[in-house]
């Protein structure tokens, strides 16, 4: 037998061993997941970890109960499990922490075992909900939806929960050394290529189809759930909190809007529920912050005028005098979602197909076409204007209004 066809049996044959269980012999649903004996392997577990919440835990049992794949559930991870937990920031309903998770996941594919091992120390986020440890049966609602959406590669990786000394619920999340979008702008300096805006872009608009492909919708779109991953050949954006907004400790109202009032729809402010629309609407606000490397109305208060403009005189973020260099298919586009009327936006899969679109004229096509050449053209004015403020050192200051508010309040 040639080397060449030893080779090829030996794949063969590793392949074989992949795509069956090696304990069980039924084939796996997925890379190195055998559902039954996985399944075994969490119920035999069940009996050596408590949240002390009867709810949370039947929980996080029904999304490891239902895995197909190993990110794809949640665990409950002991509090002494974190060391090195540092304060990073403050939002409306919660505080994020910093931690090293000492064991970590279960990400590491063990090829002699066959088998799922812990990947050891890694930086996490902990999410602590403010005043969780009266955690109301309506938050935990919104827990059981958000967790529907964990497989997706577009969400944010949620790892499981954990309760710390005073007994509050925190999220166990992976932690993006480039924050969130407000924080990425404000380490860049507002300096992105328009080829990473359409990177972040076609990545939320692909997990917002897919949340919106399950009927569900964000309702709390914002450039401060938006979180970066900055790699060497692309810039991503995560989108996270899925369907969470609002106290923990309270019961839902249909009467109480809480969220980020330059992201909210108008229809939204006037008393409608948040809807997938609704998501498209923040959609577009989120491509005006990344175009024009600003907060949206950072320089007013976000008060009940700011909401009267923009239900009954239509007011939008400023464009022309903003981003002098925006291509006029990114603006049509940009001004479509954030249209008065819902039925003129676009929706989540025609953003995905456009947006993907985009990415491949700019990247990958070899010939020029009309969509390159606008963000070419684009690309060298920016460029041009960001030459001579590095030259004279004469970036413009913004001030944030000390009522301008970038955290989830109750606009209601």
């Amino acid at each position: 037998m040639t080397e060449t066809a030893t080779a090829r049996k030996r794949l063969f044959h590793k392949s074989d061993e992949l795509k069956f269980c090696i304990e069980c012999g039924k084939e796996r649903c997925s890379f190195g997941w055998c559902k039954d004996c996985e399944t075994s392997y969490m119920i035999s577990n069940f009996k050596t970890w408590t949240s002390f919440n009867d709810h949370i835990d039947k929980l996080i049992q029904r999304t490891q109960l239902n895995a197909t794949q190993t990110c794809d559930y949640l665990e409950f991870i002991d509090y002494s499990q974190f060391d090195m937990i540092k304060y990073v920031s403050r939002g409306g309903f919660s505080t994020v922490y910093k931690a090293k998770w000492l064991e970590g996941p279960r990400w590491n594919w063990d090829e002699d075992d066959q088998g799922w091992e812990r990947s050891g120390p890694i930086d996490v986020a902990l999410k602590r909900l403010d005043n969780s440890q009266n955690i109301h049966l309506d938050f935990l609602v919104q827990i059981e939806e958000h967790c529907k959406c964990l497989q997706n590669g577009y969400l944010a990786d949620c790892f499981g929960i954990t309760r710390d000394s005073t007994g509050c619920i925190m999220f166990v999340m992976r932690f993006y050394d480039n924050g969130n979008i407000y924080e990425f702008l404000d380490k860049v300096k507002g300096i992105i290529t328009w080829r990473d805006i359409i990177d972040m872009l076609w990545g939320v608009a692909s997990g917002l189809e897919k949340i919106h492909s399950e009927k569900r919708c964000h309702s709390n779109l914002h450039g401060g759930n938006l979180l970066i991953e900055d790699e060497s050949i692309s810039t991503d954006a995560r989108i996270s909190d899925v369907g969470l907004n609002g106290p923990c400790d309270k019961p839902r109202s249909i009467s109480q809007l809480y969220g980020v009032l330059p992201f909210i729809a108008p229809e939204v402010l006037c008393g409608q529920q948040p809807n997938q629309s609704s998501d498209i609407y923040s959609f577009g606000i989120i491509m005006w912050t990344l175009a024009s490397g600003l907060r949206p109305w950072h320089d007013r208060p976000h008060d009940l005028e700011l909401a009267r403009l923009i239900c009954h005189e239509n007011l939008r973020p400023e464009v022309d005098e903003v981003i002098k260099d925006i291509p006029n298919l990114y603006r049509e586009l940009m001004e479509r979602c954030w249209d008065s009327n819902p039925s003129n936006r676009p929706t989540a899969s025609e953003l995905n197909n456009l947006l993907g679109k985009w990415i491949i004229c700019i990247c990958d096509d070899p010939n020029t076409t009309p969509i390159s050449e606008e963000f070419f053209n684009a690309e060298e004015k920016r460029w041009d204007l960001i030459g001579k403020q590095l030259n004279t050192n004469n970036f413009p200051k913004v001030v944030i209004h000390p009522e301008a508010v970038y955290t989830s309040v109750d606009t209601s």
